[in-house]
């Protein structure tokens, strides 16, 4: 609904400027469903051949949270929702902030611990080392898994809710950081099978795993 963006931009301005916040100090996330096994599902065909090879597509799903600040000069480590509850592929690397639940969709307690034991610890990091006070506004949109309005202990780190139906206008993730990432990760994840050894598609993807498509997703989204 368009017409809620004025009222909702109004009462957002109120915040900001009671709460004395800097650009550098609000903050926007929102996650995204990733096929991680799944190549594009067009081709070229030669002009000899009457049709292209097939192949069985994988539905194997993560969903990916991704979050940065109205400047774009923090860009906070990106996290990871699975099926597997322990992966063995990350006990001896830590390598992606990794959550998991059972069709591998953020919920709300996912979501709360993200806040407190990720998002404000990075925050508080980051304006540490740029002097900056210890305050930060984090906009969402307002998907059930992020629950009701969250507040940290000190009272300086907030959860403000876009309105409703809004978000594809004025949601800035949505604004191409999460299109850009996935687009990276497809063009990654071909090329790894380019240059990989394997005789053919399937066999690729047999050797492809969750560990691998982590660091895809983390190289694709340091490009954005």
């Amino acid at each position: 609904r368009p017409d809620l963006v004025p009222d909702f931009q109004n009462k957002l301005y109120d915040v900001i400027e009671a709460e004395n916040l800097f650009d550098d100090q609000i903050y926007n996330a929102d996650e995204s469903g990733l096929f991680w096994k799944m190549f594009p599902d067009k081709t070229l065909v030669h002009c000899k051949e009457k049709s292209a090879p097939g192949t069985k597509m994988s539905k194997e799903r993560i969903t990916f949270l991704c979050c940065a600040n109205k400047t774009g000069s923090h860009k906070l480590n990106i996290a990871v929702v699975g099926k597997s509850k322990n992966p063995r592929l990350f006990k001896k690397q830590h390598i992606v902030e990794y959550y998991s639940s059972k069709n591998a969709w953020m919920t709300t307690n996912i979501f709360t611990e993200w806040f407190i034991k990720s998002f404000i610890p990075q925050v508080k990091n980051y304006q540490i080392e740029n002097n900056l006070s210890k305050k930060a506004l984090l906009l969402l949109d307002n998907a059930t898994c992020h629950g009701e309005p969250l507040v940290s202990e000190c009272g300086q780190y907030k959860t403000m809710f876009l309105p409703p139906n809004c978000t594809s206008i004025i949601q800035p993730m949505d604004q191409n950081a999460i299109r850009l990432t996935k687009l990276y990760y497809k063009k990654d994840l071909l090329c790894e099978l380019v240059n990989s050894e394997v005789d053919d598609s399937n066999n690729f993807l047999k050797q492809f795993n969750l560990k691998d498509a982590c660091e895809l997703l983390i190289r694709s989204w340091n490009r954005v």
